[in-house]
This record gives structure tokens, sequence and C-alpha cells, in this order.
């Protein structure tokens, strides 16, 4: 498909899509999630005559104390000097100006954090190719411009369409149900900064509604990029704000836009994996926002449904593996590792990256799971919720008092449902992974190495174990072991293989392939009848995929 075919084509059915009106209604939401956290705040004070104080007080200290360490490229909501004057004038301010700075503080950060929606924008975006969506996501090093188009020079012969590269896969009729019925809240697993957008090019590529997602303050620092993310409905998330506060805003935007029926996105691991690990323990805060939502709909008399949708990215490679490795091993092995810039902060190791995989065999992996209701139900496509044994339930009921009949919040039932759904999410993670030739191979080689030094730990074997020889002879039982369990694995629906997985050959060569085609220096290097490993950091992220599942010894079993 030639490039103004793709930028031209249409999507039958979006242009309805909530997302399309958002900036129609961005005025009033605003003010909705404004005054939703002011008279929050407001209740407080009249419980506690300095509650407004202690809100100001305590959200003064953390920006003073954060804005001396760090000074980003973002732009602030309030510099340090203003901080620090309006701290030192809180003793003796009157409760008016208290109220008005509270005020003025809500609706800075709630216009700050919400986006726009362009559908033009949109429709350049979506049908753009593979180079693209690498140019025009989190490209902070304009310098490397020059170079990222020599890369893309060189490689535009091994352009295909995205379609060839990307399968998307899972309950996508389920999900084409819903969106018609109800809200849907995708929950997605975090490898790269390229998820979001990626995201949304596979829900249009199947003709699903685009959605609004959170991305991080700091990818709206450059022009170029700001300028996409701005209007392809994303919101800011600054990351580096932990007052309650700022988290009173974010939860209440991601509530409102769920009850105003506007699709969303977010990452309920938090920020992106650093370890590879699936994500297990996820941060339940904005989860939490959609039994808040169905329950608001129902105090105003609409039954509207809000759904989650957990999703996993399976990658081949991972662009920023070795900065996001590196980091982990950093926080868990302390002095032992520093860290080094990401890789997605440079605009040429980005094209490098997109044109040197879109020639691969191997595919990226977008899988949707079963969709369920807030309350960890799952939902079929007629809307409704069923519980393990195909039993019809009304989750109205889990929001309905015994006593009044009436639909109550309740924050310490609310969170028991919360938790419930974010394990059900983490089972959905693991069950919906597709596991890529690249990872099995990864944790099949690093085991064998693993086996040779049985007494020392990971960060030992990783600062000593390089440039070690690994014969094919003593690797494939290692291999042959670790495809056996994952096949029996995934004969119980408990994980799923690549078609690149079929047999013990082709995953060898695959993953070989694969690992060798982008890291420099290349994580393998094949010399005669066996391998040089040069990166056992990479093939130890990599195979922390599999790992995830826990195959026990795949090295001494016979």
């Amino acid at each position: 498909m030639g490039l103004a075919n793709m930028i031209n084509r249409k999507s039958t059915g979006l242009k309805e899509a909530p997302l399309f009106h958002f900036n129609e209604r961005r005025r009033d939401l605003v003010r909705e999630v404004s005054a939703r956290v002011y008279n929050t705040n407001l209740a407080k004070s009249r419980t506690h005559n300095r509650a407004l104080e202690y809100v100001l007080n305590e959200t003064a200290i953390q920006e003073i104390e954060r804005l001396k360490r760090e000074r980003g490229l973002e732009v602030e909501v309030r510099d340090i000097s203003w901080w620090r004057g309006m701290a030192r004038r809180l003793g003796t301010m009157p409760e008016s100006e208290k109220r008005s700075i509270l005020r003025e503080l809500i609706d800075s950060y709630v216009d700050d954090t919400a986006g726009k929606f362009n559908p033009n924008v949109f429709s350049f975006a979506t049908g753009a190719l593979p180079i693209g969506f690498g140019l025009f996501f989190k490209t902070q090093d304009l310098n490397s411009l020059g170079d990222a188009f020599l890369h893309m020079r060189s490689g535009m012969k091994n352009l295909r369409d995205l379609s060839e590269r990307v399968v998307v896969e899972g309950h996508i009729d389920t999900m084409q149900h819903l969106v018609k019925k109800g809200t849907i809240v995708i929950v997605p697993t975090h490898s790269s900064n390229m998820d979001s957008i990626l995201l949304g090019w596979a829900l249009e590529s199947v003709g699903l509604p685009p959605v609004t997602y959170g991305a991080g303050k700091n990818l709206f620092v450059n022009p170029l990029t700001r300028f996409f993310m701005y209007n392809l409905g994303a919101y800011k998330v600054d990351r580096r704000l932990r007052h309650q506060l700022y988290k009173d805003v974010l939860k209440n935007y991601s509530q409102v836009l769920s009850e105003w029926g506007f699709h969303s996105l977010f990452f309920p691991g938090g920020t992106r994996c650093r370890s590879n690990i699936i994500e297990s323990k996820l941060k339940l805060g904005l989860l939490g926002t959609s039994v808040s939502a169905y329950t608001r709909n129902l105090q105003g008399g609409d039954d509207k449904r809000v759904y989650i949708v957990p999703a996993t990215i399976n990658y081949n490679l991972v662009l920023e593996a070795e900065s996001l490795i590196r980091e982990h091993l950093k926080r868990e092995g302390q002095s032992r590792y520093f860290l080094e810039n990401d890789q997605f902060d440079q605009l040429s190791m980005v094209a490098k990256f997109v044109l040197n995989t879109v020639g691969m065999k191997s595919t990226t992996v977008i899988r949707f799971g079963q969709p369920m209701d807030p309350f960890g139900n799952k939902v079929e496509a007629d809307g409704e919720s069923y519980d393990s044994h195909g039993r019809r339930l009304d989750p109205k009921t889990y929001v309905q008092s015994i006593q009044s009949g009436e639909f109550v919040e309740d924050a310490q039932r609310d969170r028991r449902y919360t938790r419930y759904t974010g394990s059900q999410i983490s089972e959905a993670f693991k069950t919906n992974t597709v596991l890529q030739a690249s990872s099995i191979v990864a944790f099949s080689i690093f085991e064998t190495l693993a086996a040779r030094y049985p007494k020392v730990d990971v960060y030992e074997l990783l600062r000593f174990a390089t440039n070690e020889r690994i014969s094919f002879a003593e690797l494939t039982p290692v291999l042959t072991h670790a495809l056996e369990k994952l096949r029996r694995l995934a004969a119980g629906d408990k994980v799923r293989l690549s078609a690149l997985s079929s047999s013990l050959n082709k995953t060898l060569d695959d993953g070989i392939e694969s690992l060798m085609s982008f890291h420099l220096p290349k994580i393998l290097d094949p010399q005669g009848t066996g391998l040089f490993v040069n990166r056992l950091d990479l093939l130890y992220f990599y195979g922390n995929r599999v790992r995830s599942f826990k195959l026990g010894n795949v090295v001494e079993e016979k």
C-alpha cells in the first residue's frame, strides 16, 4: 500500500467516536474536574478549620523540595519563588485567599493536564509508515535528524506495510460490540515509549475508535512531539509531582473521561517495565476510577457500563532495552551498575531500530484479552457480566446499598473490588502474553551460562561472564526443555507462543537472528559450532519475559 493511500485511508464508523467531539466538550470537562477537586477539598475545611492550610502547605513543601532538586525542560505550573512566597504567607492568610489560591492551582493543573484531539492529525498519524511513528514519537534529539534520514534512505527498500509487521489479535469482535454499549478502558503492559502510539494505530486498524491516554509531560517538551501528542487526545501526566492535590486532579480527570463516554487507556504498571518481567504489581489508583465512574453514572440514572480490557504488547526487540535493564540493575544491584541515556531520546537510534526491525521475519503482536467489568467479572459481546461458571451477573448490585437500595460510593468496599480486578488484570497479562523466539532463546542461553556458575548470583554473573562461548550442543537441550515446558503452559492457556517458536530449529534460528539485528555491540556472535556472548545483560532482559512463568530448572533435566 502506497503512502498516499495509507494517509487517505478512512475508517468507516469512526467519525462518530466520542473522541472526535472532545474539543467541543473540553471546556466543560475541565470545569467539571476542577469543580470536583475543589469541592472535595472545600468539604474537608468544613470539618477541620485548617484543612485548606494543610493541603496548600503539603503541596508547597513538596514542590519546593522538588524544584530545588530538579529543573527539567517541562513548563512548571508555578515557579519555586511563588511556592516559597505562598508558604510564608499561609499562617496569616485569610480563608478567602486560601480558597482563591486553591481554586487557581486546581484550574492550572487541570488545564495543563487536558489535551485536545484533531481528526486531521489522527488521520495522518494512523496512516503513516512505521518510520513516521519512530520520527514523531519522543524525538527529543533533533540534532540527530540528519543521521536519522541517512538511516531512512539506506533502509527504504526494507519498508513494508505496518500491518505486516504488527499483528492485532484477541477479543476484537467483543470490543467492537462493547464500544457501542459503554465506555472501554484499555489497560496494557508497558515496555516502550512506542506503546501508546502503536496501540492507537492497532485500534484504528481493526475499526475500533481512538482513545485518550496519559503520556509523560516530558514527551511534550519537543515542539514536533508536542504537536502530535497534544492533538491525538493525549493528556499530560507529570510523574515528578507526588503531592495529593495533583493525584486528585489525575484521578478525577480519568473518572470524568469514563463517565462522559470517552474511551481511554492507561498503563496500570505505571512507567515502562525496566526488567521486562510481566507486570504483576499494579498501581490501582486510576483503575479504581472505573468503579467510581460507573457508580456516578448509576446515581445519575444512567446504566452506562464501563468495560476494562487488558492488553499485551509483545515485541521481539525493545528499543530502550539497554537503558531499561541497566536502570533496573542499578536499582536492584545498587553501586554495581551505572545508568545510561535512554535510546528513545536519540532520533537516529529510533530510525535505525525501526528500519532494522521492519525487515525481520518476526512480528510485534498486540493481543486484547477478555474484557471485564470494574469488579473483575468477564464481559461478553452482549455487554453483560458473567461469573466463572457462565452465570449472568448484575453489576449494579455491587454498588447498591442493601438498606436503602441507593447506589453509593464506599471507599473501603471499592478498594477491595479494585484489588480483585487488579489481580485479574495481572493474570490476563500472563495468559495473553505472546512469547517471541528472541525471549525464549535469550532465556535458554542465560540459563545455560548460569548453570556453569551455580554459586554466584545474577549480579556477579553479569559482571564477569562476558565473552563466554556456548556450543549449540550445550544449548540445544536447554532450549528443548524450555520449549517443552512452555508448550505445556500454552496447551493450558497459560501463555501463547509466537508462530516462530513452532519448532526447535526455527526458534533457535529466528531467536539468534533477532538478537543480532539491532543492539551494538551485537548481543551474540555465532562462530562455527557455537555462540560467543557479548551482552549478557540484554540476554537477561529479554529472557525475563520467559522467566515470568517460573519454568524451574531447564538445564539439569534429562
